[in-house]
Order: structure tokens, then C-alpha cells, then sequence
């Protein structure tokens, strides 16, 4: 990039004077403009404007012929990103387009072909892709938002992997503030986008310290109050006697000092793996490959169950009642009697429908004494120290700090709910509060939309309000501006979110971090656990020599096809021949990928070696070739070539007047809406009788129209 002696970056494709020289961002550009890079930056250092600068470079190298896709998890994220590029890109806004899932399909790719840069959630490019709506060949440059979701079947991998495979000259730029809390995590990740170049900066590097501002952590240690200490007496003497059945069948080290919700979930995982995986001819490649998927192999789980004929359903059982008692603990300990108490009632519910591991625990004499004392002695007024704690912080950071921006992070929607409504009693009218959460799917909780989520972004921003309650939605991403502290109500097990929820503060000024900690409860191994992840990270990545990156991308300059021109007509008009293409693409990719697999193992030694020891193949049977599998997959997609019957088309005068009006006063297939109205009034086509056969003329397919109010001509019924 470009940086002239002003303090701004300034190139053709940007914004004059909008973007701060920053000496990092200008060095981390350089290092980014030939090889894919894992950029990773503490949180308010800037990724957007490195991904703002690197655009503009790419876009400059290649004459804006090329196009660049921005990925992000979130839709607010995608907004987010747009009006970045709008702001500083010098292009015009309607080359700048975001792809979402609520955009028609035939709608997307008029956009894919018109826009330069575009954003979009990752699931809906990898939907289009796989249906051959476009591709990537002419993408200069590719942008992987919060990059350390790339895992797995996260649709980021696979748009790498099509990107790498299909473009000429690839560039990937990963973005993250933290890609993992472990070499394997990091090394997967760098697979999975191809990485050639680690890029990392923290606050603590020399050429960042002049733009940031400092960050006083506290750790504010509390003391549970001894009504909270009696209850908790009560309730783990009932984990106890459960733990008595695991260590009666030596399904758990009875001898661990600290027993967490895991334990029992790492024992469900590997019953439910082990009963999948069932290898009953003992091969040893299979023995290895259910090894490396199981938390417990010295001994088996599967291995003890067979051996002491224990009962399966009675073990998943018992490990669903002791996760609901720690849960449970956790709550009480770490939240307040609210979410206890909550929570107590959500198992009585359970109870009630018969549900095994929730009668045990509402049907024993721990749960009946807990619920008496709460009764008797009213412990819903004594408050979880954290409470007065949190109240006492936002009354010193508005008068002490005159500050007047505070998120309060929490890990429970009822919790932010709960603070919501308690904080709003215990300060001036003058300070307006708001919870911030994700979408719900659950009938019984009602989430934000990302609309609402983005509203609520911009008033926080405005000023219009002071205080966010936030739970994880709030950590990723999100543009949140001027704010001097945060609070956690609780310590987080996961360097990830730590790294997020900090870097919310300290951006424009000197801000401050409070995390609340109860003494003696899952809040202290949870603080040391990120700490501790944090630092192994960190350790990784000022080394990235011991990570194997890619270093066999051959690169040569993208040829484009020309200033092809199209018809936003025609594509709308053959829109529905595409929907029978788009199953015979989808159906090619699956035959590819299992003739590959297919393929692979067939030259394989664990082939040859299951071969000499006698195993026969079902492909090896059946003569398994392309054409077999492809009928099959053809048929699996509803794809059979039964005849169909044609519907009968009845066409009255009416629709045939519609279709000819169309026709005739259409210009390029298209007319407005109003205007195609009154032709129709003219020839007494009016009310009601107007939409009955407009509508059949839209069903039949010789019409079309859209939300923009456009009707299309399609074709004449004769």
C-alpha cells in the first residue's frame, strides 16, 4: 500500500484521507500481498482496515477487473462489512453488494456478475457454488472473517478449497484474534485455508504501542455468604451419592480432585462412539481410528460396560442427573438464587414427564430440604455478592471516570435479563441500559433478530445507551465503539472469548477489564484455564516456523473471460431450466467424491493388507462403477426419469389478454407493475379479477413478477 508522507493511507481505489496511517497495518500489508495469510490481531487493532487496504491493492493490481469476497459468520457482521467498504473504497455503492440467503437465487447471480466486491455469509456462497450459480475463477482475493471457525464442515473450508482449486491466482487473507488454543487447533486451521504466512501482533510489539491504550485488568475476589454455602452443602452431598455409582463400576478416578460437567459428557461421548464404532472382527486400524476419538482408552468405557455387564441406559442415565446437579452448583455458585431456583423448577418439569434422571434428583431428600429451606427462610433476598459488586463498579466509572459506556458480559440470557431488570432500580433514570443477545429457535425465549442486534449496535453507539448486557453474541466481531470498561459477571474457560470480551475496551482511551470471581467455585479453574490457553497460543504463534504451511501454490494472472454482456432478463427467464441442471451438478459432486474416496482406498495398503486377510469388498461384489453410483445418487436426489405427467394448462381469454399485453408493451421482457395494471383496466381486467388471472399466468410460466413491482414476459402460449 502506498502510504505517502500524510498521516493517512492513501491509493486510487481509497477514500482520500479516511483511513489513519498505521506503521503495523502498512507492514502487515506488505506481507500479505502475495501469500495467503493468517492475520492474527488483539481485538481493536484494526483486521477490518488491513482487509479495507489489501482490497484496495488487489483491486489496483488488477485494474478493478477482479472481484473480492468478504466472508463473515453473522449477518450484522456482513453489514458491518459493507459499510466499511462503502466508506473507504472508492467504487461505486452499487458495485459493493451482500449475498444473503433471503436474496431469490436467480437474484444472486445477477449481483455475483455485476457487483466488484461482495459480502456474504458462508453457507450461502457454498449453496451457490455447488449448484453452479458461479464460481471463483475471477476472484482476486478472498476474505475469511473470525478465520478460526474454519473447522470442520464449516462452509469456510470447502470455499477454500474450491477457491485454491479453481482460480488462477488465489490470495486468502484469515482474519482472527485468536485461531486456537492448541499446535493441533492452529495447524488444522492454517490447513484448512491453505496458509502460507502467519502474521501476528500483540500489544506488546513495538510498532503497535503508539495506538493503543493501556488495560488495567482487575480481579475482583468474592465470598460466597453462608446461606449460599448451606445450600451448596446440601446439593453436593447429592452429587456424591451419585458419584458412588460411577465408582462402584470403576467408570470414573475416584480420586480426581475437581469432578466438572465434562467427565460425564466425555463418558456419554464415548459410550455413544463406541457403540457406532463396533469393530467385531478386531481389526487393529479400526481399533486405532476409535482410539483417537475417545476421552477415556485406559481402560475402555465400551471395555468395562462389556466386562462387568453393566446396564447401558442406566449409565447415561445417572451422567444426565449429575450434569444437571453441577449445572445446577455452577448456577448457584457462580450467578444467583434466581437462576437456581429457575433452573429447580425446569427439573420438576422434567420430572413431571416422566423423565428418568430428573425425577432421581426432584424425588430425593437433598432436593426436598433445599426447596423447604428456600421457602422458610426466604433466600431469594439475600443477593450473590457479585451483584452489589457490579453496581459498586458502574457507580465509580460514572462519577470517578465520567464514563458513560459499560458492557456487562454474562454467560445466561437469563442472567442478562435478571441484571436488566435489577441494575435499571439502583441508578439515575438518566442512564439507559440494554441487553444485547443472539436469536432463539426456542419457542419459550424469545432472541433478537441480527436487525434488532444491529439497532441496538447503533444506539449503544449513538450514545442513546450507556450500558450493554451482553451474553456471547457481542463477542465476535461486532464493531462496538468508545467503551472504556467491561465487566465480566463470570470468567470464561476459553482463550477465544477472553481475548474477545477484553479487547471491547481500550480502543480510543485508556480502558478498564473487571472480572468477578467467586472464591472456591468453577469461576477460579475457568480464569486459569484461558489464561492458560491464552499463553500456550501465544507461545505457538510467535513461532510459527514449527507449523508446516502451504508451499506448493503456483500462481499465474487471472485471465478474464472479457466484458461479457447479459441480460438480467434472460437469467430471471431461465431460471427454472437451471433448478433441473442444479440436481444433476449437485448429484456429479457426490459421484466425484465417492469415486475419489473410492479410488484412494482402493490403493491403499490397509486395502491390500484387509484383502490378504481374507475381507471381501461390497464394490468388489457388485462391480461398482461410475454409472451404478451415478443412477443411484440421480435417484437418491429425486432425480428418476419416470415419466411426468404433463399439467393440464387451461388458458380462458382473460390470462391470454394478460399474456398479450405484456407482450406487446414490454420493453427488454419487462413492464411496471402500475402501468401493466391499467392496460388490464382498459380491457375490463380489473380487482380482483385482475390478480385471479395474473396469478395464473405467473403459475403457468409465461409470466413473472417480482417484489421490485416489474412483471417479465416469459413466453406466448402459443
Amino acid at each position: 500500500m502506498d502510504s505517502q508522507v500524510s498521516d493517512y493511507f492513501n491509493n486510487p481505489l481509497l477514500c482520500k484521507d479516511t483511513i489513519d496511517f498505521r506503521k503495523y497495518q502498512d507492514n502487515i500489508v506488505k506481507k500479505c500481498r502475495t501469500k495467503n495469510s493468517l492475520v492474527v490481531l488483539s481485538t481493536g487493532l484494526g483486521k477490518t482496515i488491513i482487509g479495507i487496504l489489501l482490497i484496495a491493492h488487489r483491486l489496483e493490481k488488477y485494474k478493478s477487473k477482479g472481484k473480492i469476497l468478504i466472508l463473515a459468520p453473522t449477518r450484522p457482521l456482513v453489514s458491518q462489512h459493507t459499510k466499511s467498504c462503502k466508506r473507504f473504497i472508492k467504487i461505486k455503492n452499487e458495485k459493493i453488494v451482500n449475498l444473503t440467503g433471503r436474496i431469490k437465487p436467480e437474484k444472486r447471480m445477477v449481483l455475483f456478475k455485476k457487483a466488484k466486491i461482495l459480502i456474504s455469509t458462508p453457507q450461502v456462497i457454498k449453496n451457490d457454488i455447488e449448484r453452479g450459480r458461479y464460481d471463483l475463477t475471477e476472484v482476486a482475493l478472498i476474505i475469511f472473517d473470525e478465520a478460526h471457525r474454519t473447522v470442520g464442515n464449516y462452509s469456510y473450508t470447502f470455499i477454500a478449497d474450491e477457491y485454491i482449486q479453481t482460480c488462477l491466482d488465489p490470495l486468502v487473507l484469515g482474519l482472527t484474534a485468536s485461531p486456537g488454543k492448541n499446535y493441533e487447533k492452529i495447524q488444522n486451521l492454517c490447513d484448512n485455508l491453505y496458509i502460507e504466512n502467519i502474521v501476528f501482533k500483540t500489544y506488546q510489539d513495538e510498532d503497535v504501542k503508539d495506538y493503543i491504550y493501556n488495560v488495567d485488568i482487575f480481579l475482583e475476589r468474592l465470598e460466597l455468604p453462608l446461606q449460599y454455602l448451606e445450600i451448596r452443602e446440601v446439593w453436593e452431598s447429592l452429587f456424591k451419592k451419585y458419584l458412588r455409582f460411577f465408582i462402584k463400576r470403576d467408570l470414573i478416578n475416584p480420586y480426581k480432585p475437581y469432578f466438572s460437567k465434562l467427565d460425564f459428557l466425555s463418558i456419554t461421548h464415548d459410550l455413544n462412539i463406541s457403540l457406532r464404532f463396533d469393530n467385531p472382527f478386531g481389526f487393529e486400524d479400526l481399533e486405532e481410528q476409535l482410539e483417537d476419538e475417545l476421552y477415556y482408552t485406559s481402560p475402555r468405557i465400551i471395555d468395562i460396560v462389556r466386562e462387568k455387564d453393566l446396564d447401558i441406559h442406566s449409565i447415561f442415565s445417572y451422567c444426565s442427573s449429575c450434569i444437571s446437579i453441577l449445572h445446577a452448583k455452577e448456577l448457584l455458585e457462580t450467578q444467583s438464587f434466581t437462576l437456581f431456583e429457575s433452573f429447580l423448577e425446569k427439573l420438576e418439569y422434567k420430572a413431571e414427564q416422566d423423565v428418568l434422571s430428573a425425577k432421581r434428583i426432584v424425588n430425593s431428600k437433598h432436593f426436598n430440604l433445599i426447596r423447604s429451606l428456600l421457602v422458610e427462610k426466604d433466600y431469594n433476598e439475600i443477593v450473590h455478592p457479585k451483584f452489589p459488586k457490579i453496581i459498586e463498579i458502574i457507580e465509580e466509572e460514572i462519577t470517578e471516570f465520567k464514563n458513560d459506556k459499560i458492557i456487562i458480559f454474562t454467560q445466561y440470557r437469563e442472567m442478562a435479563e435478571f441484571l436488566k431488570q435489577n441494575i435499571k432500580r439502583h441508578l439515575d433514570d438518566t442512564i439507559k441500559l440494554e441487553k444485547f443477545i443472539g436469536q432463539s429457535h426456542r419457542d419459550s425465549e424469545a432472541g433478537y433478530s441480527q436487525k434488532q442486534q444491529i439497532g441496538i449496535i447503533e444506539e449503544f453507539r449513538e450514545g442513546k445507551i450507556n450500558i450493554l448486557i451482553a451474553t456471547s453474541v457481542a463477542e465476535e466481531g461486532l464493531d462496538i465503539p468508545n467503551v472504556n470498561a467491561i465487566i465480566f459477571y463470570e470468567p470464561v474457560p476459553s482463550e477465544i472469548r477472553l481475548i474477545q470480551r477484553r479487547g471491547r475496551t481500550g480502543r480510543h482511551s485508556p480502558g478498564r477489564c473487571y472480572i468477578l470471581i467467586t472464591q472456591d467455585t468453577v469461576d477460579v479453574p475457568f480464569y486459569k484455564v484461558s489464561r492458560r490457553k491464552e499463553d500456550t497460543m501465544n507461545t505457538i504463534l510467535d513461532r510459527p516456523e514449527q507449523l508446516e504451511l502451504s508451499t506448493e501454490i503456483k500462481r499465474e494472472k487471472i485471465r478474464f473471460k472479457g466484458e461479457s454482456t447479459f441480460s438480467e432478463f434472460d437469467i430471471i427467464k431461465n431460471y427454472k431450466q437451471r433448478r433441473k441442471k442444479e440436481k444433476q451438478l449437485l448429484a456429479n459432486r457426490s459421484i466425484e467424491e465417492i469415486i475419489d474416496q473410492i479410488d484412494s482406498f482402493s490403493r491403499s495398503k490397509e486395502y491390500k493388507r484387509l484383502k490378504g486377510q481374507g475381507v471381501t469388498f461390497f464394490n468388489d461384489v457388485v462391480n461398482l462403477t461410475e454409472s451404478k453410483i451415478k443412477k443411484k445418487v440421480m435417484s437418491m436426489k429425486g432425480n428418476t426419469k419416470k415419466k411426468e405427467k404433463k399439467p393440464k394448462r387451461y388458458l380462458n381469454n382473460n390470462v391470454k389478454t394478460l399474456i398479450d399485453l405484456a407482450e406487446v408493451y414490454s420493453k427488454d421482457g419487462e413492464i411496471d407493475f402500475m402501468r401493466f395494471k391499467e392496460l388490464a383496466e382498459e380491457e375490463d381486467i380489473v380487482d380482483r379479477k385482475f390478480f385471479i388471472h395474473l396469478n395464473r399466468a405467473c403459475y403457468l410460466g409465461y409470466l413473472k413478477r417480482d417484489k421490485d413491482n416489474k412483471v417479465y414476459f416469459i413466453k406466448h402460449y402459443n
